[in-house]
């Protein structure tokens, strides 16, 4: 009983809420009608509380068109939130004014924006604007465009293309167009042909959406490419077919005794659901590819936006030591269409062969690559000194120019080192120049030799010095072996090593799930699943797509279960980093453990291949 009243009480310890915001809109199903027809419009207002004598907006029937009808409708939802120990009742009434309206002549004519006013506070509606034609509009239930961003590209210069698929929403019978999409790839790749690179942005993710298209609202299933001309010229891409199959209820045998057709809705016997092929096409697509001015001194070939960084660790450092010096150069294209950076060379630094690391990734704008280089850096003097600036020419099209990124100037503080001699420079001399310059040298003495034996094979130091080469040529040959054998441990070490290596990484980022933002939580992950493939299975996994990563996969192992499970778990991650899907802590830990799942798999199926 106690409960009870408790219960029936808290509505009036509930605090009175502030007066939310009022919204209010107007939407019509299609703006395209023709005459005869009548189109509806509902205009809906949201507020926190009732709002007495609420009268529907009115709209003058004179002019274009005529109001045929109206009605009102009323709904109300009611939540409790806990916010700060507190329970507080948040209210919504949602009031829909309905119209059915119908033209009086043809051509274009504007319903007015709808007003209300509460608390002395106007709200008005958007004006809606209506097209009128003599003949019937027949919409097709499905369409299908292909859309580049730029018509106009230059050589090696990205662009956005999408393959749209839209499905009237009120298309009766049409079945799911989402599963003619794999027929269709195909057919998008050949039609590009060799004279454009096509990559797939977010693998074979298919975003959703509505859309009105001629009036009409369409349900809109979208696929994306990134695009990239590889020669100059004109290029027509010719119309892409879509197949997809319409579903229709087939008219059916009536039976022989009426009291089945009564009871089953007279279309029991015989007949059934009959599936029809159909084929709608996309429109011809011209594209125009220019060539790329003449370019300067150095330009490897890179088009797009690029940026360039330098540091070097640490800035003081002994005459002899070493410095790393890192860079990082920066673009929106594919790691193939960026040459590598050049880093000045001078006589008071040793400049060794850097390290080199790849990482692809893509987002809204379309495909980023970065070049990460680790060089190792030895100064041999005393004194200051300065690495210029390194620089990097690439060709920019939003200007139609040639463009340079730079990286600042590195002084660095070189102190005096450990026996380190100073280095002494020797010129030639005039007659040393003049006999490199001959084509053959000849070796001149006045001392001549004596006891010369006409038989030096009988001399005992002749049979001391045969052998010679073939021990040298055996243990080339060792050494060459051991060699060999301690690469192919360390490789067997690292490959044994991977799971465990990765599951500590994986361990360690679930520590600090709640620490890093999600899209450096959902970054690290994904280069620790790459990292392990690399390791594990010998091929490198940064920088591949989807596809080409899992017909790797099924080169090594033949569990196709877990190589699809991680394929979708790796769609999934996609959809968290550039599909707009929220990633809240619990998703977090349970992508982290579904990542530490999904390795063990792989590893169970690279030993069950193994001992196959």
């Amino acid at each position: 009983m106690t409960r009870l009243v408790q219960w029936l009480l808290l509505p009036l310890c509930l605090p009175g809420s502030p007066i939310g915001q009022v919204r209010f809109s107007a939407s019509t199903e299609r703006t395209k009608i023709a005459m005869g027809e009548q189109a509806a419009i509902v205009a809906t207002l949201v507020t926190d509380r009732q709002i007495p004598d609420l009268a529907i907006p009115q709209v003058s029937s004179g002019g274009p068109f005529t109001v045929l009808k109206t009605h009102r409708q009323q709904s109300s939802s009611s939540s409790i939130q806990i916010i700060n120990g507190k329970a507080v009742q948040k209210n919504e009434i949602t009031t829909q004014f309905y119209y059915f309206i119908a033209p009086k002549q043809t051509g274009s004519f504007t319903f007015p924006a709808l007003s209300v006013t509460i608390d002395g506070t106007p709200y008005q509606t958007e004006p809606l604007l209506f097209t009128v034609t003599n003949e019937p509009v027949t919409n097709p239930d499905v369409r299908a465009f292909l859309t580049l961003a730029k018509r106009s590209l230059y050589s090696g210069e990205q662009s956005l293309l999408t393959y749209k698929v839209a499905q009237r929403a009120q298309a009766q019978g049409s079945s799911d167009v989402r599963n003619g999409f794999n027929g269709a790839l195909d057919k998008i790749e050949q039609a590009f042909g060799k004279n454009f690179a096509l990559t797939r942005l977010f693998t074979n993710q298919i975003t959703s959406g509505s859309e009105r298209i001629d009036g009409e609202m369409y349900n809109v299933y979208s696929l994306r490419f990134l695009l990239f001309p590889l020669t100059a010229g004109s290029y027509t891409i010719p119309a892409i077919p879509f197949e997809y199959q319409e579903l229709r209820r087939s008219r059916r045998r009536r039976s022989i005794d009426p009291f089945f057709d009564d009871f089953f809705g007279g279309d029991f016997f015989g007949g059934g659901v009959q599936a029809i092929p159909k084929t709608v096409f996309t429109g011809a697509l011209a594209v125009e590819v220019k060539s790329l001015p003449p370019p300067p001194a150095g330009f490897t070939g890179a088009v797009g936006s690029f940026s360039l960084q330098a540091s070097a660790d640490p800035r003081e450092v002994p005459a002899g030591e070493s410095v790393t010096l890192k860079a990082a150069l920066k673009g929106n294209t594919r790691p193939g269409n960026i040459g590598d950076i050049t880093v000045p060379r001078r006589d008071d630094y040793e400049l060794f062969t850097p390290e080199k690391m790849v990482v692809v990734d893509t987002g809204a704008t379309g495909l980023s690559t970065r070049k990460l280089y680790k060089y190792l850096l030895v100064p041999k003097h005393e004194g200051s000194l300065t690495i210029d600036p390194i620089v990097f020419h690439y060709f920019d099209p939003k200007t139609a120019s040639y463009k340079t990124a730079s990286s600042d100037p590195i002084k660095l503080t070189v102190t005096k080192g450990r026996g380190v001699k100073k280095e002494q420079t020797r010129y030639l001399t005039q007659e040393e120049i003049r006999e490199v310059g001959r084509d053959i040298r000849y070796i001149k003495t006045s001392v001549a030799l004596k006891h010369q034996s006409r038989h030096p094979y009988r001399e005992p130091l002749f049979y001391l010095l045969y052998p010679l080469p073939l021990v040298f040529l055996g243990l080339s040959l060792l050494y060459r072996f051991q060699s060999t054998r301690r690469e192919r441990n360390f490789a067997l070490q690292l490959r044994n090593r991977a799971l465990a290596s990765a599951l500590r990484q994986i361990a360690k980022i679930k520590k600090q799930a709640s620490t890093p933002a999600p899209n450096d939580l959902l970054g690290r992950l994904t280069a620790t699943i790459e990292t392990y493939i690399s390791q594990k299975f010998g091929f490198p996994a940064t920088g591949r797509t989807l596809d080409e990563l899992k017909e790797e996969l099924l080169r090594s192992t033949r569990d196709e279960k877990t190589v699809a499970e991680l394929t979708r778990f790796i769609e999934q991650i996609d959809g968290y980093r550039f599909g707009g899907m929220t990633l809240d802590h619990a998703s977090q830990s349970s992508i982290v453990n579904q990542a530490a799942a999904f390795l063990t798999g792989l590893e169970k199926g690279a030993k069950k291949e193994k001992k196959r």
